[in-house]
């Protein structure tokens, strides 16, 4: 009896000693953009309609990891980085192979919807103000 009594007070003892630590999983928001997609753009500038594929992927890992390549932007073959908050991204202003490019983007149910800004810095051509569309 004494000793069971005695199993019975080391046992409390132990799982009173034991601390249990949750991790709860950090969600990614790139996660729900990431991959190749057919991107139909409209040029207001020029009124042309074009359809071209990108491929979007994560740029860093770890906490606070928010940014995102998008390759062959424009369909000129550059990649342009962008950050992803919740729902909406930011395409920052950024010089990439002889173009200005900035812009956002915004996620909503299956599809992200973008209206971007793109000048040839080569011609100094007036800008080109598109709207662009892929499905999730």
């Amino acid at each position: 009896m004494k000793s069971t009594r005695l199993f019975f007070v080391a046992l409390a003892l132990m799982l009173t000693a034991c601390e249990i630590t949750i991790v709860e999983p950090r969600y990614d928001d790139r996660d729900a953009i990431v991959g190749s997609y057919r991107l139909e753009e409209y040029s207001q500038s020029y009124r042309w309609h074009s359809n071209f594929s990108i491929y979007i992927r994560k740029v860093g890992t770890g906490y606070g990891a928010d940014e995102v390549l998008i390759e062959n932007f424009y369909n000129a073959g550059i990649d342009v980085v962008a950050r992803v908050y919740g729902n909406n991204v930011t395409i920052p202003l950024q010089y990439i192979n002889g173009y200005e490019v900035e812009g956002s983007a915004t996620i909503y149910r299956n599809e992200i919807s973008f209206t971007y800004r793109v000048r040839d810095t080569y011609t100094r051509s007036s800008p080109d103000y598109c709207e662009a569309t892929v499905w999730l």
